[in-house]
This record gives C-alpha cells, sequence and structure tokens, in this order.
C-alpha cells in the first residue's frame, strides 16, 4: 500500500509542470542571474596596481637614490606601474586622457601632479612622503656619523611586527551569502509541496481529494505517505540546485557540502511543513492559500538578506525575536555557520530550530486535519 500511494504522488508531483517549475527551474534561472550580478562582488574595492608617471628630466637622471626608489616599488609586484615621459606636456597630455593617475616632478622635494583626488593618488603621495622621511634620516644619520653608511641597510629593513591570520575556516566572501538565501528560498518554495499534498486530501477542494476521501485507508497514512513523496521531490530539486551551483556555477560553499545538502533536507521538511499548514488551517479558496505562502516566503527572504545584503544582521542586532522565528534567516544562518565556523555549536542550534518548527507546523496540520469531515461527498 506505501509503496503504491508513494509512488503515484511522485509521479503526480514530477508530472506537475508548474510545480516542477517554481521548485527547480526557478532557483536554478536566479542563481545564474546571480552569478552574473555577483560573480565580481568578492574583488570590486580590491587595491591594483595602477599607472604612475615620472617626468624624464635632468634632475631625475641625477637622482640614482629616487630612480632606485621608484623602480623597487614599480612593476608587476609593486604599487604602480611606471610611465616614464620625456617632458612635462606629455605628462599632462596623458594625465588628462586618463593614461595615468599621476605623475612626479623629481627634485630636492619631489612633487605629485595629479588631476582628481582616489585612493591611488592618496598611494602615491604615502610612498613620496616615505622616501622624503627616508632620504632625511639618512641624511641626519650620516651627518652625525659617517662610518655608520655600512649599517644603513639594516637600519632601514622595514619588520613586520603582526602576522595576518584568519578567524574563519573560509575566506571570507560577500557574494556566498546571496547564494545561501537563494537556497533558503528555494526550501521554503517546498510549501508549494505540502499545499498540493493537503489539497489532494480535501474533499470540498478537489474532485481528487473527494475520491481519496472515500478510499479505505486513513486519511493520516494518506497525509505521511503523500508528505514523503512532497518531500522527495523537493530534496531532489535542492540537490539539483546546489550541485548547479558548485559544479557550473562554481561557487565554493566549503569543505562540508554533506552537511549543506542535509542542510536543504532539513530545510525542505519546513517547506513543506509550513506549506501544509497553511493549506488545512485556511477555509479560503486555493489561489489565496498561494498568494499567502508566496508572499510569506518573499518577506522572510527578504528579512534573511536575499534582496538587501546585510540586512539579516541588522534584524538580528534590532529585533533579534524576527530573525529567531524567520525560518529563511534560521536555514541561511546555519549555511553561515557551516561556512564560517570550525564548531557545530551554532549549526546544530539553527537545525534544532528549524526541526521544532517544523514538528509544531506537522502537528498543527494533523490536528485540523483530524477535525475536518463532510455531511456528504
Amino acid at each position: 500500500m506505501f509503496l503504491s500511494i508513494y509512488g503515484k504522488r511522485l509521479l503526480s508531483c514530477l508530472r506537475d509542470k508548474e510545480l516542477l517549475i517554481w521548485t527547480w527551474i526557478f532557483p536554478i534561472v536566479l542563481s545564474t542571474l546571480f552569478y552574473a550580478t555577483f560573480s565580481n562582488l568578492d574583488t570590486v574595492g580590491l587595491l591594483s596596481i595602477f599607472p604612475l608617471g615620472v617626468v624624464d628630466d635632468e634632475a631625475y637622471r641625477q637622482d640614482a637614490m629616487f630612480r632606485s626608489a621608484l623602480e623597487s616599488v614599480s612593476g608587476e609586484d609593486g604599487l604602480f606601474v611606471l610611465n616614464v615621459f620625456s617632458g612635462v606636456e606629455e605628462a599632462d597630455t596623458a594625465l588628462e586622457n586618463g593614461d595615468i593617475d599621476g605623475y612626479i616632478l623629481a627634485g630636492e622635494k619631489p612633487l605629485l601632479v595629479v588631476a582628481d583626488d582616489g585612493i591611488t593618488q592618496t598611494i602615491a603621495k604615502g610612498f613620496l612622503d616615505r622616501y622624503l622621511q627616508t632620504k632625511s634620516s639618512v641624511a641626519l644619520i650620516l651627518a652625525q656619523n659617517p662610518g655608520a653608511a655600512q649599517d644603513l641597510p639594516a637600519l632601514l629593513a622595514y619588520a613586520d611586527f603582526t602576522e595576518e591570520i584568519s578567524l574563519t575556516q573560509n575566506p571570507p566572501s560577500n557574494k556566498v551569502s546571496y547564494f545561501y538565501a537563494l537556497l533558503a528560498l528555494a526550501c521554503l518554495y517546498g510549501g508549494f509541496q505540502g499545499q498540493y499534498t493537503v489539497t489532494y486530501l480535501q474533499a470540498n477542494l478537489s474532485a481528487l481529494g473527494a475520491r481519496r476521501t472515500l478510499a479505505p485507508i486513513r486519511r493520516f497514512r494518506l497525509y505521511i505517505y503523500d508528505l514523503m513523496a512532497g518531500i522527495t521531490i523537493q530534496v531532489l530539486g535542492m540537490i539539483t540546485v546546489v550541485l548547479y551551483i558548485t559544479l557550473v556555477l562554481r561557487i565554493d560553499f566549503g569543505s562540508k557540502l554533506g552537511l549543506v545538502l542535509l542542510t536543504c533536507l532539513i530545510g525542505s521538511i519546513l517547506g513543506v511543513a509550513f506549506g501544509a499548514m497553511i493549506s488545512a488551517v485556511s477555509k479560503m479558496k486555493e489561489m489565496a492559500k498561494t498568494a499567502i505562502l508566496v508572499a510569506f516566503t518573499m518577506v522572510c527572504s527578504f528579512l534573511s538578506g536575499l534582496m538587501v545584503g546585510g540586512i539579516n544582521y541588522i534584524i538580528a542586532e534590532r529585533a533579534p525575536v524576527v530573525s529567531w522565528l524567520n525560518p529563511a534567516a534560521r536555514i541561511s544562518d546555519a549555511f553561515y555557520a557551516l561556512y564560517y565556523y570550525d564548531t557545530y555549536e551554532r549549526y546544530l542550534l539553527n537545525i534544532g530550530i528549524i526541526l521544532a518548527m517544523a514538528i509544531a507546523m506537522f502537528l498543527v496540520t494533523a490536528i485540523f486535519l483530524r477535525r475536518q469531515s463532510y455531511e456528504s461527498i
């Protein structure tokens, strides 16, 4: 009996094109759009080498120390790409055309000429200030102790007193948060599976529901078997979405992909439970229930950071109760915990809350279905 009901419900889900579009195709399309939009999000604002010019005049050619300093910080591994101009007019033309971010006039006190203020110009100015400070220190040392010339390399060598370490097991990423919020949205879209499951068990909503109500099997069993089939289809869709994002779009979810899929399973159960509860407790028409399901899902997804990055942190700080009761926020936060944390305390807390929500919703659905009866069918 179980295999017959379960198998037929699976086929029914697979034949429902509208259901498959929202639970399978839509997340894949949305993830593709996210990839096209946010592919460079993690590299925006990172510093890179920039073009800087210097005028090759008599002062520049005679100042071997300054030339050596410029060459030491230029090139692919340096601060800037050095462009040498034969005269001021040529340098001004390049500056006006945007070919360089500024140029230097050598002399007793090198001068930086720029057309605008920005981070690259600040870096160039900082280099010149550091050079002049070092030059002044060297002159002072040699004036007081000419024999210290041989010790100058050691005295002027830069020493690092700090060590850069990472507080997370994976590199920080801005774009991965959007994909986690997307997965949370896809999990909650499992509510369509729960809604249709209950609809097909209610005699007053569909002819199929009327026939199944008359079947010689307890309605609770039908409810359980149908939910299992709906969860199966939803989980298969989530696995497809995750594999597409990781294998095709090359988005790195970290080394705990198995737990990511487990979270998708548990999140899908919550989504199915919510859809089933909405359909069971409400006497509205199916379109109205669908509207409520979509509206609730989109609000929860918005508050979890799907549309505006970082809003989930604002909600968690200013309205923590709303954050903890938001199923999309709990699902996406479970993904965050897997990506950033070495321990599992926060992850398990989120999973516990998600399961508690799902169990409560399933119980409410079962209570309302048990109370339903019909005078005639």
